[in-house]
């Protein structure tokens, strides 16, 4: 199964990301690619996306460390996180297993804009910024 990955140092403890990644409600503030994301149950999501809607359902989880999920998508088998505590940062990997090598690319770039898009919406929340304030343009560009 193919994989990309990409990472990124990010101005905060992994608590303070693990907080973000948890609250499904705020993900369409920093995840560009999804529109609406629903708890449908216990570790089970409805997610809306870019890329198509899926069902993407946590099957691996270390609080603060890492997560895997498993998704129901005729592109895509999986995506996760971890993350390295180094200092007062973190070294956040965002990882898709994908069925079609042609979307190698394009997938990296994505990663890399998931990826930019969490922390700038991260370390706006670290320098105590309201989630409610946050404002979709900011997702690209550092406030």
């Amino acid at each position: 199964m193919p994989r990309v990955e990409t990472n990124i140092e990010i101005s905060a403890p992994p608590k303070k990301i693990w907080e973000v990644l948890k609250d499904l409600a705020l993900t369409p503030k920093w995840n560009m690619t999804v529109k609406e994301a629903t708890e449908l149950g216990s570790d089970k999501y409805s997610v809306k996306s870019t890329a198509g809607d899926y069902i993407a359902i946590i099957t691996n989880r270390i609080e603060n460390e890492r997560v895997s999920l498993e998704v129901e998508h005729p592109d895509f088998n999986g995506y996760g996180y971890i993350s390295k505590e180094k200092g007062n940062m973190t070294e956040l990997t965002h990882w898709v297993d994908y069925k079609i090598v042609k979307h190698e690319k394009i997938l990296k770039r994505g990663l890399k804009i998931i990826l930019n898009g969490l922390k700038n919406f991260v370390e706006y929340l670290e320098d105590g910024g309201d989630p409610d304030e946050y404002e979709a343009k900011q997702i690209l560009v550092k406030p």
